[in-house]
C-alpha cells in the first residue's frame, strides 16, 4: 500500500504540472522514485514491491521495528532495543 500511495502522489503532483527534475527515495521509496522518474513501469514497480515484501517477510523472523518520537541518545542503552535508524533529532527507529 505504501508503494502505491507514493507513486500515486507523484502522479497527482504531475497532474498539477509539478514534475521533479530529480527524485530520491529510501527503502520502498526507491521503488516509487524509479516509477515516478520513468525508470520502472507501474507494473514492474508493483512486481518489485511484492517481491521485496515477500523477501523481507521471510527474513524478518520474530522481530519488529517502530518509530518513536525520542532522540537516539536516550534509547541507545535500553536493554532489548537497538537503534535501527535516526530520522531526526527527535525521531528514532528502534528494533
Amino acid at each position: 500500500v505504501l508503494g502505491a500511495v507514493m507513486v500515486s502522489l507523484g502522479e497527482l503532483w504531475g497532474s498539477f504540472g509539478v514534475v521533479p527534475s530529480a527524485v530520491v527515495g529510501h527503502s520502498q521509496g526507491e521503488i516509487a522514485a524509479a516509477c515516478v522518474a520513468g525508470g520502472l513501469s507501474l507494473e514492474d514497480g508493483a512486481r518489485v514491491v511484492v517481491l521485496r515484501s515477500k523477501a523481507l517477510l521471510a527474513l524478518s523472523g520474530r522481530g519488529g521495528m517502530v518509530s518513536v518520537p525520542v532522540s537516539a541518545d536516550r534509547l541507545r542503552d535500553r536493554p532489548g532495543l537497538s537503534v535501527a535508524a535516526v530520522n531526526g533529532p527527535g525521531s528514532t527507529v528502534v528494533s
